[in-house]
């Protein structure tokens, strides 16, 4: 019964992973480098990834990518099994593993609130007259998008480096 649940749920992980690292490297280092470079111009193609929920769909596939991922460790080191966990095939997919890990709690815990604290900041400062107040504005939020791109990018080699580990488990 876990033969077939593990090759189902493994199915899932990839294809979760997949849309996961493709969204995160696109965006990174297509899109969000596009928007910033159009100034305001930019904004409003931003603000429509956001309003179709772009963020919710990669936190969800960040999430689904986890969580199956530590089920499949869990069955596949035998309960984190210390002599299986240090060596060969289960120490590749354990550092893969936490570079995913580290990767989503950046998506969460920075990414993610800096560009929705951004986000609340462009459309307060849309509404500000010209003057100290609006620069101020403008100040936070070009300090909250360099924040992003910078641990967007970090989070994008995180997630190549577990791509990277998680197929190099499977040869040793």
């Amino acid at each position: 019964m876990i033969d077939e649940w593990y090759a189902g749920v493994r199915v899932l992980h990839i294809l979760f992973a997949a849309f996961w690292v493709g969204s995160a490297a696109f965006l990174t280092l297509y899109v969000t480098p596009a928007i910033r470079a159009t100034g305001p111009h930019g904004a409003p193609v931003m603000a429509e990834l956001m309003r179709r929920r772009m963020g919710g769909f990669i936190a969800a596939a960040a999430m689904l990518t986890v969580l199956s991922g530590l089920w499949m460790y869990w069955i596949f080191t035998n309960g984190f099994n210390g002599a299986i966990v240090a060596h060969g095939a289960g120490l590749a997919l354990g550092i893969g593993g936490l570079c995913g890990i580290a990767a989503a709690v950046i998506g969460g815990a920075v990414i993610g609130r800096a560009a929705e604290r951004a986000g609340v900041l462009s459309r307060q400062m849309a509404q500000l007259p010209e003057g100290k107040e609006r620069e101020a504005t403008m100040q936070s939020v070009e300090a909250l998008q360099r924040r992003v791109a910078t641990f967007s990018r970090l989070a994008v080699v995180l997630l190549v480096a577990a791509l990277v580990a998680m197929t190099i488990a499977h040869a040793v």
